[in-house]
């Protein structure tokens, strides 16, 4: 009897240890029963062991079943008699010495699982085969509780058939797996309703390629791809769809069948670039990507889209990828329509300005055309001597071709200023920009009594731009100078415009005036549209500003106070390469 208790106690708790081993893995019922017999027969075996050695295996074997939260059991169908380990104990939450019978276990048993703890409990006795079963307990204090019951029927050596079996608390991996479902049933909320396509790639294939570059020593996927241009179709290939989400289906088309396995060459027909920018992000380990680009769909159609994409994996080991794309179609053209309204301002406000600078336009004009007439007259009186000076008449005649081509110059200034061509990009001395815009303000700064200085960086490489653009820029800012001292009533009115290079790659100019300043309340909406502080401004000739100096892949930006106490406008612009400028830092005017 003390052996067969002892082969009991063994085998009932190899028996609880195995079954929760595999019931992480799934495995059935009849996996089970083999599991028992396996138990049983190393329980047995042990047996040959020195009877010394008892006690200390038991103790270990309790710690065992503590660590995995699994007690052992034995139930006498034939006499009703149940054995129960400590481990049991504490699931049910009872001390170890209460008598275990099937009333206690029907008393702890969860209200709602009591009649299918009962069915189970009847059809063990009556079929008496293995059985596995999950059901709640609902302990004294109100918790709840999930467990497994396994079990293996055999006939002991008086004839009576018994069970051998595990307890399990799994509250802990229920809740998990509940957990687990939960996130899932969330993800596939979010992939199949969220407005936004969603596609879900197979990048296995991909992460095999990258790991043989890797083991080959490449560390610049952007210099190999340089060296081999036939990999980027590689990696295209090796990136295939799993699924795609109904958004994903209206925008590119075809179906959801349709999409399993297919490559995603031909979605990258437009904008390979971008493509290859998101594999070098891949290729560095980076598990986000995001770019606006443009996209072909399945019936050729190319769409504007914000393209993203979340790799899920360990690093370096990304075999899943996400890929989200929105449609901006709209709001690309909406972008482009902007444009044309501020480019229809642009021009309206060219036209307004030379209507202000009337009579500076005028005043250029009739300098050559005064010259032009002067020339001519003494070219005649040269003529009308008995004997004509033909030295002096050359010398006229060649005077009155410079004044004529001074002239023709500046109504071609005039002529490009209120002109709607559209813009064009040619390399530019900007200072030389800046002494043709003063050409224009000459006579408007003299009948208004402004000194304007011109501070040239004589060192300054030419910069990439349109002309008329950036003249445009030089004269609203000057002009806005000009109204705000005027309207402030100011006597003594200057005006610096400063040109230097902060670094190698950046040009920036400087317009500052010593009149009134703005106030910190308005320095941050100066660029908005239709803000003026002025009394009869229309608030547009900053953002025209703006927008041309962006355009041009420069930045603007003004103060409040400059040196002097005045307003400060500066602005920058690229040199060769588009390239981040911070603020400029200028000479003081003097």
């Amino acid at each position: 009897m003390k052996d067969r208790a002892s082969l009991w106690a063994r085998s009932s708790v190899v028996l609880s240890l195995l079954s929760f081993a595999i019931s992480l893995f799934g495995f059935n019922s009849v996996t089970i029963a083999l599991a028992a017999v396996l138990a049983i027969s190393l329980a047995a075996i042990s047996l040959s062991r020195r009877p010394g050695e008892h006690a200390h295996q038991a103790v270990y074997l309790a710690e065992a079943q503590k660590l995995s939260q699994t007690g052992s059991f034995g139930w006498n169908v034939a006499t009703g008699e149940l054995f129960w380990s400590d481990e049991t104990f504490r699931i049910f939450d009872l001390v170890p010495t209460s008598r275990p019978s099937l009333g206690l276990v029907l008393k702890r048993t969860h209200p709602d699982d009591i009649s299918a703890v009962r069915e189970a409990i009847d059809r063990a006795a009556n079929e008496r085969g293995d059985f596995s079963h999950e059901n709640r307990l609902m302990l004294e204090d109100g918790t709840v509780r999930t467990i497994r019951v396994v079990a293996r029927g055999m006939t002991n050596g008086r004839g009576q058939f018994e069970f051998v079996g595990a307890v399990m608390d799994i509250t802990a991996q229920k809740k998990a797996h509940t957990e687990l479902e939960r996130s899932e049933l969330r993800y596939r909320h979010l992939f199949s309703r969220m407005p936004i396509a969603f596609r879900q790639l197979d990048a296995s294939r991909l992460v095999v390629l990258f790991r043989k570059l890797r083991a080959d020593g490449v560390k610049d996927l952007g210099a190999y791809l340089d060296s081999h241009p036939e990999f980027l179709r590689t990696c295209m290939d090796a990136l295939t769809f799993q699924e795609a989400n109904e958004r994903a289906i209206q925008m590119f088309g075809g179906g959801v069948e349709d999409y399993i396995g297919r490559s995603m060459a031909d979605t990258w027909k437009e904008r390979p670039d971008t493509f290859r920018r998101a594999m070098e992000s891949r290729y560095r380990g980076e598990t986000n990507f995001e770019e606006e680009t443009r996209m072909v769909t399945w019936d050729g159609r190319v769409v504007d889209v914000l393209f993203t994409t979340a790799r899920v994996g360990p690093i370096n080991d990304l075999e899943v990828s996400l890929v989200g794309t929105i449609d901006i179609s709209q709001r690309v053209r909406a972008q482009q329509k902007l444009q044309q309204v501020q480019a229809e301002f642009a021009h309206a406000a060219r036209v307004s300005m030379l209507g202000e600078l009337t009579a500076s336009i005028a005043h250029e004009v009739n300098q050559p055309l005064a010259a032009i007439a002067t020339n001519a007259a003494a070219g005649l009186r040269w003529l009308n001597r008995p004997n004509p000076d033909i030295v002096e008449i050359r010398k006229t005649i060649e005077n009155i071709v410079v004044d004529t081509r001074r002239a023709a110059n500046i109504v071609a200034r005039v002529h490009g200023m209120a002109s709607r061509k559209a813009p064009g990009q040619a390399s530019l001395s900007f200072d030389e920009i800046v002494r043709e815009a003063l050409l224009f303000l000459r006579h408007e700064m003299e009948s208004r009594n402004v000194t304007i200085l011109h501070r040239p960086d004589p060192s300054a490489p030419q910069v990439l731009g349109d002309r008329t653009q950036l003249q445009q820029v030089i004269v609203n800012l000057a002009i806005n100078a000009v109204q705000a001292m005027t309207q402030a009533g100011y006597d003594d009115r200057r005006i610096v415009i400063s040109t230097v290079t902060p670094d190698a790659a950046t040009l920036c100019c400087s317009v500052e005036d010593n009149g009134p300043g703005i106030s910190d309340d308005h320095v941050d909406r100066l660029f908005e549209s239709f803000f003026t502080t002025k009394d009869s401004g229309m608030g547009m000739g900053l953002p025209i500003c703006r927008s041309i100096v962006e355009a041009h892949g420069g930045r603007i930006g003004a103060e409040g106070h400059g040196t002097d106490g005045g307003a400060r406008f500066w602005f920058t612009l690229p040199i060769a390469v588009s390239a981040d400028s911070s603020d400029c830092d200028l000479p003081a005017a003097t």
